[in-house]
Parts: C-alpha cells; structure tokens; sequence
C-alpha cells in the first residue's frame, strides 16, 4: 500500500476517535475526501458508513443525504468494496433516510414516497422482515393525516415479526407502545411495553424510550407512582442529550403532571434547542412542548437563551411567544409540504393540553410557598390588653396562641403600653425571632429589654429574660460561662423572686448542667423545681415534670421516663410541654428501636403542622431522624418528601439535606438508584453556597457518590468525591476512610489505576488510625488489586500489610476470603513474573479457600486460570484436565466470561496437543451455554 493510502487511513482513524460533535463529522468529511483523492475505495466506504452514523448521533439527517448517495452509487460500483458490517450498516440506514425526510418540511412527500419504495424493495430484494417498512409507512400516515393507511399500516407493523433490519425489540414495542397511546389505548400500550422493562438490551435509548412514551398512560390510568418513577428514570438518562428527541415528551409530563418548577429546570438546561434544534421536527415539538410549560409559569423569571455565541435574555411571557410561534410555524411548512392541516392540529392540541392528575415528585423542589392555613382572625383589641394576654399566653406554655396575639400587635404600637410591659413585648418578640435571625442581634434585643425591666421596676420578669438570655449565650460563649449567669439568676430568684422565677431559673440552669454531664446536678435541680412546682406554681408543673423525664432518659432510665411522659401527655398540658413532651417520647422510642415511634412521630407533627413556624420545622426534623435511625425510610417515602418540602418553605436549607440523604436511603433499599440520586441531588442544589456544616455536606456528597459510581456517572462521583474529602476533620479517620475508600473504586472504574490504588492504601492508613483492622486490610486487598502490573513492588507491600492484620479480623469467614484474595493476587504476581510454580500453588490456596466458602463461581475462575498457568508454562496435559475439572464446576447461574475463559483454555490445550476440538462433548457443551 502506498504512503498516500497509509496517510488516508490514519486521517481516519483519527478523526473516527474524536469525541462525538460536528468536529468529529467535519473531520471524517476530510477524511472521505483524502481517501477518495488517493482512489482508496474501501476506505472511501468505511468513511461514509461512519458519516452516517455520525449525523444520526448528532441528529442531523440532512447531513446522511450526501455519504447515503455516494454509498448507494459505490455499491453498483463494486459491491466487494463493502466488508459484511458496512453493508449492514448501509441497509439499516435506508430506515434513517425516510424517517429524516418525513421529518423536514424542505423535502416534499414525493421524495418522502421515493426513499420509503427504495427502502421496501431493498428489504424485500434482500428478504429482510417487511415490518420496518409497515412502521415507516404509518409514521407516515399518521404525519399526514392518512387515518386509513395509519391503521392499515400500523396492524402489520404490529402483527409482523421482526427481523435482521428491525430496531431493536424494546424499540420497536416503544414505538408500538407510542402508537397505542395515541390511538387512545394506553393500558394496551401498558400491558404491551411493561414487560420488556425487566430486560437488559443493551440499547441507548432504552429503557429511556419506553419509560418516556409510558409515562402519560400510567397517569391516565391513575398510576402516578409509576408515572413518577418512569419520568424520573427517563429523564435522568436523557437529560445530557444535546440532540436526543425525548425532551419535549418530558416538558410536557412536567407541565400537565403540576410540576413546572422542575420543568423550568429542565428546560434551562436545554435552552441551546430555542435556536439550535438538528431537524425542524424536533425544533417544532420542543418549542411546543416548551411554550405548554411556560403558559403555566406564573413568577417573572428570566432565560439566558444562547444563539449564535451571543446570549439573549427572554422574560418567561417572551419566550413562551417566541416558542409557540415558532411551533405553529414549522408545523405549517409541514402542512403545507403534506397537504393538509394534521401537523398543524396535533401542536395546537399539545399547546392547549390541560393538566392531569397532580404526579407528586420523587424529590419535592423549592417552590412558591404555599398559602398559610387559615387561622383564627387577627385580634383587634386594646394594645395594652392584647400585651397583657400575650404574655400570660407564654408563661402558660401556650406559645401558639401567644405567636398569635404577638403578630396581632404592630410593633408600632409598642410605644402606646406602659414601659414594663412594652418591655415584656420587646423581649418576646426577641426571643421568637430567634430561628430566623443571627443570635447576636437576638441576644442584642433581649439585653435591652431585660435593662428595660429593670429600670421599670420590674426586677423580676428582668431575671426570668436574663435567665432565658444566658441560655441561648451558650451557643456562643460555651455552657461553662452561661452557667455563671445562670447561676446568678438562681440565686438573684431565691433572695427576691417570685416562685415562678424561681422554678423557671432551675429548669433552665438544669438545662445548661446537662450540656456538661453534670447529671446528678441537674437531677437535684429538677426535683427540686418539680417540688416548688407543686407547691407554689401550678402552671409550670407540667413542665417540670417533662424536664424530669428528660432528665430519666438522659440517665439511661427509659422505662421511667416513658411512664412519665404518658402521665404528662395523660394531663392535657400546654402546648410548649406536650411539644417538648412529644418530642421526648419519639427519642427515647427511638433509641429503643420502638415501632411506636413511627406514630408518635405522626401525633408530633400532626399537632404542630399549623401555624407553620420553627416548631413546625422540628417536628418534621425529628421525624426524619427517627425513620432513618430505625431504618425504615424505605416505607415512608411520603413522610419523607413531606419533610422536604416543608423544609423548602420555611427556607431551612440543613432539613432538606437531612430530609433528603434520608429520602435517598429509603429510595436505594427500594433499588430505586435514579430517585436516590435525585434526592440527593436537590440536597446539593439547596445546601451549596451555604454555611452548612461538614457533617451535613460529607455524608450528602458521599452518598451521592456512590449512588452515582452505581449508575455508572463516574466523573460525577469523583466530583462529589473531591468536594467531601477536603471538609473531613482530621480528627475523624473513619470517614475519611469512608470517603477514600470510595474514591478508589470510582478512579479504577474511571481507569486511573494507580491513582486509584493510592486511595485505597490512605484509606487503609485511615483505618489502621481508627483502628479497624478488619476495614484496613479489606483497603490494603483493594490497593493491590487496583495497582497496574507495572508496579510490582507496590503491590507486593500492600499485600503484605494486609496479611500483616489478618490475625486481627475477627470474623473467620471474611478473613478467609481476604487471604483468599491476597494469594489470588500473589498467584497473578507469580505469573507476571515467569514463576509458574509459584503461581500455580498461590492460586491452589485461592481456590481451596473459595471452596471453603462456597463460592463455586470463584472457584470456577481459578480453576480455569490455573489451566491457563499451566498452559503458558508449556504443560498441556495438565492444562487440559484443570480445564475440564473448571467445566465440571459450571452451573445454571455461571457467568458466561468464566465459562468462556474456561471454553477458550480447553480449546488451546487441545490443539496444543494436537487432539481434535470439533467433537469434545465438554468443549461443546460449554460452546453451547454461551450460545443460548
């Protein structure tokens, strides 16, 4: 071959091995060029068989016109130019070409009825299956309108077997499935698609396809469970798509299904369509599936719409004009090119689609909040009697009714009250301000305040405030100086204070003494707080008897507490103690591992649900905890988004992460990957840019990693990765470990094996820190095996410190299986390194411990590796009967590649002794497996 034709091919190669996009398609365009120029006719094929496909990838069927012609003019040439997969390839593109003038209005329907007759008599020359023709004949029909033909074609396409030119089988039940719908027939289209979601095709648009075209018949049918989870599956697979032809479907589900929050996301990610489409078809539902979201959207939004390396912004109304104009005029040519008014009829349809049932997502997102519940009326009535009632409202513990009456008194009207209670008023509207303000200001105000008392004469509400002050100082100056305080208004209580004061100083210095264990303490201040209580003070009995029991459980007596909280709640407290009371109980029925406080945590926030507020928030924050504390997310996956989506409301960013990490272990329990990571997901979108602390942010960013390592998204998981292993402390190597650990398996599938194998052995350095011997071994088996065959000394040392801390791993079956998998690894060692005998015997001891432990599969693989060392050892013989004892191992559930492995050594071994493979019973029995 010429130098010429050498440099030809290589311009192939190259440009054949670029990244997907128009670059690549304009440098295989180069390349056909080079290769026609040197007369180098089956590169010339190869190249445009590879433009072919390059266009349908980049969704641009006009570009197929040009390579499709030149091939079908090549072909008549001289047919042998075309090797059996490129003659394939030709055939199946005859399919693309029709559905590629069909769906651009510049090629008239004359042209569309050509390239369909090339496309039967080829598949009929050739006796291929006429059932892509009948499919392409009623995509036809139904573009145009033809309701005759459409069904006519549309009953063979359905009732024909597929052939060597049909799409694939989930493909094809896609379309069929489309059909159905459309006909009105959606559990048809239910009962004949569902089925092939539980096969792996091994196609890229499926499942993506058929979850996509299902998704409006499960709401249809009422199914909004698995509407939800067919979008939320569909979309994630589609969602990077440039060019894919799925997004509008989505953008309609989202707009009729009420959710446009999640569909303005959706399509802000794709807003590069608005000018940029691949054909008109597409160009014309996105732009009608995107003016039926934005009809709905009601906030003055913004999008950043790019055209031509410019940016323009479009206010929501702007757009959804430009979109919906754009749709009926595309869908106009069409009509115009077809003769009719169908194209034109089915986009106003779309466009006027009403909503459908409501399909709740799988994560909520943040949205517009939702209107308050209605409350009692805001009192009208004389300041100084509503600043009276407020404040008896608080001490009584009915903080409900207080919130009530103090959004009933305008801070304006605060100068009109006498100055010892527009002082009382002053301190409560600090200390309700407290969740939603930095506590300095807080604490600011309710200094003033307490001054303010003072100086009114009222001493003693001045220390009950100071008392509350030094408690919530504690956050900022640490218990231990809160306590000095606390104990100052204690003491200020017993020399001149009311028996109310002085309960209330001990239970909130009791408070503060357990923030530092001093339980005994405590215990004697709440006892006697409970006494004065009882004697003195009937109103804060109820409280103290809650703050008791606080103290019980904190002391580990449970059972005590428990009785004591139900005598509590027997009571009918107030609101403030049957909160506190409530919450108590789901704690401790946690810690117990108590079915029960699955419905305490119902009674929790069914009480505090209205009016929303921080104690609305608690309650839901709390519930969350419990459910994954007892690890049963899984069957309270409503609860959970519930929890989100008040968390959303009320604007607490850390309740949604909590909500959601916990949202995603339910989803991952259920296999549910998809939703998992979309849970997660929002958890990042919420908490990202905010101060959160590492301990929300690692075990979010973790999770997702590995939820996302599952799906096989691995450049996402290292960047979760990257993001959580600078936040975790140094005083906590067990989650860095965690972390590594994780990273290591995510670098090896992104082929950095090295760099992949150093995370593993910090992992192991982490857990031997810890220490967890078990944990740190398991790293070290991991770092040898991820380690390139390059690094032989490396390897050698992780493996040795892993079997350094096998004495150390208690469990006797898992540490069988670590020095399994450490003499497997030395057996491999051996035999990079020409020690055959070495190798054989490390890989005996593999497979007698793996028989050990029952793992026939794994036993099934050394066997069969073992022939293999001997086989490349010049032994033959031996080879061939490991082979055949590898073979007897095989069972109904044997992987095909150890079966293969195990066909292919005992096929060499054979022939290396020149014993014929044609009738080997065992060699055709295994051939057989992996053909059926």
């Amino acid at each position: 071959m010429s130098e010429e034709k050498n440099a030809a091919e290589q311009q192939f190669v190259e440009a054949y091995h670029l990244p997907e996009g128009m670059a690549r398609h304009e440098a295989l365009e180069r390349a056909a060029r080079a290769a026609d120029a040197v007369d180098h006719l089956p590169l010339a094929v190869s190249c445009r068989i590879a433009l072919l496909r390059s266009a349908y990838d980049l969704g641009r069927y006009d570009l197929m016109l040009a390579p499709f012609a030149w091939c079908g003019a090549a072909e008549k040439r001289d047919p042998t130019a075309f090797d059996e997969w490129e003659t394939h390839s030709f055939d199946w593109a005859h399919k693309w070409i029709v559905s590629g003038l069909i769906a651009d209005p510049r090629f008239s329907l004359a042209q569309v009825e050509s390239v369909l007759e090339q496309l039967a008599a080829r598949y009929q020359q050739h006796g291929f299956s006429l059932q892509p023709v009948h499919g392409a004949r009623a995509d036809l029909a139904e573009h145009i309108g033809d309701e005759a033909a459409y069904r006519e074609h549309f009953a063979r396409y359905l009732a024909m077997d597929r052939g060597p030119m049909s799409d694939c089988e989930a493909c094809v039940i896609e379309e069929q499935a489309g059909h159905l719908i459309r006909q009105g027939r959606p559990a048809e289209a239910v009962a004949h698609a569902e089925h092939q979601l539980e096969k792996e095709t091994g196609c890229a648009t499926q499942p993506q396809g058929i979850l996509t075209t299902l998704a409006p018949a499960f709401v249809t049918l009422g199914e909004l469970d698995r509407a939800r989870q067919a979008h939320t599956v569909a979309y994630r697979l589609v969602r990077d798509d440039r060019y894919g032809g799925y997004l509008d479907d989505h953008l309609v589900f989202c707009a009729t299904s009420g959710n446009v929050q999640r569909g303005v996301e959706l399509l802000r990610r794709q807003l590069h369509r608005v000018h940029h489409s691949p054909s008109p078809a597409q160009a014309m539902h996105f732009a009608a599936g995107g003016a039926l979201l934005l009809s709905r959207v009601d906030e003055p939004i913004e999008f950043a719409v790019p055209r031509d390396g410019q940016t323009e912004v479009l206010a929501a109304a702007e757009l959804r004009r430009l979109l919906e104009s754009r749709a009926l005029e595309i869908a106009a040519r069409f009509d115009e090119r077809n003769g009719t008014d169908a194209v034109s009829r089915r986009i106003r349809a779309k466009l006027a689609l009403e909503d459908t049932a409501h399909v709740p997502l799988a994560v909520p997102v943040a949205a517009a909040p939702p209107p308050e519940p209605e409350e009692e009326p805001v009192v009208v009535a004389d300041p100084v009697e509503l600043a009276r009632e407020l404040g008896e409202a608080f001490d009584r513990g009915d903080f409900i009714t207080g919130i009530r009456l103090l959004r009933s008194l305008p801070a304006d009207l605060d100068p009109l009250l006498p100055e010892g209670l527009a002082a009382v008023v002053a301190a409560r509207r600090a200390l309700v301000g407290r969740q939603a303000r930095p506590l300095d200001e807080v604490l600011a105000e309710l200094d003033i305040a307490v001054l303010r008392l003072a100086a009114a004469g009222e001493t003693d509400l001045a220390n009950r405030y100071r008392c509350r002050g030094a408690v919530m100082r504690a956050e900022s100056t640490g218990p231990v100086v809160a306590m000095v305080e606390a104990r100052e208004c204690v003491a200020e209580a017993d020399r001149s204070g009311a028996p109310y004061t002085r309960v209330l100083t001990r239970l909130l210095l009791a408070d503060l003494l357990a923030d530092v264990d001093e339980f005994d303490e405590q215990g004697e201040l709440v006892t006697s707080a409970l006494a004065l209580a009882e004697a003195e003070v009937p109103d804060l009995v109820s409280r103290a008897r809650c703050d008791l029991a606080q103290h019980l459980a904190t002391v580990g007596e449970l059972d005590e507490a428990t009785a004591l909280i139900a005598e509590v709640l027997a009571a009918s407290p107030p609101p403030a103690v049957r909160f506190d009371a409530l919450r108590l109980r789901l704690k401790v029925e946690t810690v117990q591992g108590s079915s029960a406080a699955v419905e305490t945590a119902a009674e929790f926030v069914a009480g505090f649900s209205t009016p929303r507020g921080p104690w609305t928030a608690e309650t839901h924050r709390q519930r969350v905890v419990s459910l994954e504390r007892l690890g049963v997310e899984e069957h309270h996956l409503e609860e959970l988004r519930t929890a989100i989506a008040v968390g959303h409301d009320l604007g607490v960013p850390e309740d949604v992460a909590k909500a959601c990490h916990a949202l995603a272990g339910g989803y991952l329990k259920s296999g549910r990957l998809v939703e998992a990571a979309e849970a997660l997901e929002e958890a990042v979108r919420v908490i990202e840019g905010q101060d959160v602390s590492y301990d929300i942010v690692v075990p979010v960013r973790y999770r997702l990693a590995q939820v996302c390592s599952r799906l096989d998204e691995n450049e996402a998981a290292r960047r979760h990765l990257d993001v959580a292993l600078p936040l975790v402390p140094e005083d906590e190597p067990w989650r860095r470990a965690l972390v590594l650990d994780v990273l290591g398996g995510v670098l090896r599938r992104l082929d950095e094996p090295l760099d992949g194998a150093r995370a593993y052995a910090e992992a192991a350095r982490s857990w031997q820190e810890v220490p967890d011997a078990t944990e740190a071994a398991g790293s070290w088996v991991e770092a040898a095996a991820a380690l390139p065959k390059e690094e032989h000394a490396e390897c050698v040392a992780a493996l040795a410190s892993a079997e350094e801390l096998l004495p150390s791993v208690e469990d006797e079956e898992h540490r069988a299986h670590l020095a399994a998998r450490i003499a497997a690894i030395r057996a491999f060692l051996h035999f990079q390194a020409g020690e055959h005998a070495e190798a054989l015997e490390q890989n005996g001891i593999a497979e007698e411990l793996a028989a050990r432990l029952g793992d026939v599969d794994w036993q099934m693989f050394l066997a069969q590796r073992g022939a293999r060392f001997l086989l490349e050892s010049g032994d033959a013989v031996n080879a061939e009967a490991e082979a055949r004892r590898a073979a007897g191992m095989v069972t109904d559930t044997s992987p095909p590649q150890i079966i293969g492995d195990t066909a292919n050594v005992l096929e060499e071994s054979l022939r290396a002794q020149d014993k014929p493979t044609a009738g080997d019973r065992v060699l055709r029995a295994l051939t057989s497996r992996l053909e059926d």
